[in-house]
Formats: structure tokens, sequence, C-alpha cells
């Protein structure tokens, strides 16, 4: 199976920190899979690689077949809105706006009319079972409703690839076993799925487990390795 996302001999280096030091990876289209590590493994800068909000220092990142290294910043920004959709650990939602209104902010750079973004947005609340809570605003939602609606703002724009940040970190057990089920709803109906967790039975109900320790790849249980 082709790759989606494909990493070789990548490197990334902050002040005073080598937060990626060599990784090989590739996920294969339709993947589902976790990160896992302990804190300051390298899991969270690997994902925000993959997902191009950060350049590696040295080495190639691929997605969906092109080179990372040989886009300006507005191809980048181009792949993410139409190719990549993101969730993370602390939501990032406006607060005085309406859940639909922070989905359709989302869609904002793909260049859609108003009318378009607001029936995207209410069709992926539909999906995600929040369809009845569209016009309430963050505080009046649960944190798992605020995930999901997270969750909707990544889909609204139909992406072939979700990337997600610890998007059960901040919930209780009941809230974060919806979410796993709401991702696996996801990549029945096609999209690759990358999780990031440090919740070893969050990783241990995925098929594919990548370890990351000191900013390598320690082990790759479940396929699609290089």
């Amino acid at each position: 199976m082709s790759a989606v996302i494909e990493l070789r001999d990548v490197h990334r280096v902050h002040p005073g920190v080598r937060a990626l030091d060599g990784v090989d990876l590739r996920i294969a289209a339709g993947e589902l899979l976790a990160v896992v590590g302990p804190s300051g493994s390298g899991k969270s800068t690997l994902l925000h690689v993959m997902g191009t909000l950060e350049r590696p220092t040295a080495g190639t990142v691929r997605v969906e077949g092109r080179d990372v290294g040989a886009l300006g910043d507005a191809d980048l920004a181009a792949l993410r809105a139409h190719r990549i959709g993101f969730v993370f650990q602390r939501f990032v939602l406006l607060p005085g706006r309406s859940a639909q209104d922070n989905v359709a902010e989302g869609l904002l750079y793909r260049g859609m009319p108003a009318g378009t973004r607001t029936a995207r947005a209410r069709a992926a609340l539909e999906r995600v079972g929040l369809g009845d809570r569209r016009h309430h605003r963050p505080d009046e939602l649960s944190g798992g409703e605020r995930q999901r609606v997270a969750i909707a703002r990544a889909l609204a724009g139909d992406p072939a690839i979700v990337l997600a940040d610890e998007p059960t970190g901040n919930l209780d057990s009941r809230a974060g076993a919806g979410i796993l089920d709401l991702l696996r709803d996801l990549h029945a109906d096609g999209a690759t799925i990358c999780v990031v967790t440090h919740d070893p039975e969050l990783a241990a109900a995925l098929p594919r487990r990548v370890r990351m320790r000191d900013g390598r790849i320690a082990s790759d249980d479940g396929g699609g390795a290089p």
C-alpha cells in the first residue's frame, strides 16, 4: 500500500534539545496507529513534523508523495488546509463562539463561501453526534463534547489524514472511550489516523504502536515500518 507519510533520517533540533534523532517512519494509506512514549520522548514533535507544522532540521519528509522540504509556506498551508486534520489535547476553541462557528472557522483557509462553511460545519457536528448542540459555546459543553467539536473541526474539510495529539488526555475514561470509538469510525470511513498518546490502554486498542524514546523510534509494533 502506498505511503501517505514517510520520514527518512529526520532530525529536529530545538535550542539545546535534539527532539528527533534520525527517525525513519512510513505510514501507509488507511492505517490507524498510536505514537507512544514518555514526556520529552519526541512524540509531539514527530506529529508536528508529519503535519508540516514544523520543518525538520535535517532529513526528508514526504506527505502523499510530496517532499515537504521543497514546498514554500503557502504550499504547506494549502497542504494542511486541504489534506490534514489536526486534533489537539486542549481543544483550541474560540470561547465566545458557538460550536458551529468554531468548526466553520477551521475552513476559512480553504476559500469557501460562508454558506458552504456553515453547511459543512453542521454536517461535521452531526457526524460526531453534536448536531443538537451546535449553537452552544464551549463553556456550555462538557470536556468530551468540546473534544468532539475539535474532531468535527478537523473533519469538516474531509482530510485524508487526521493527526491527533493526546485527544483523550483531558477527559475521563468514559469520554475518552467515546473519542476512541469516534476515531475508529473515522478510520473505517477511510481516513489515515495517527494518535499521539501517553495512555497505554488507548495505544493497546490500536492496531499499530510506534514507541518513541529520546527522539528515536524504540519499537514499531503492528506493521507498516519501512
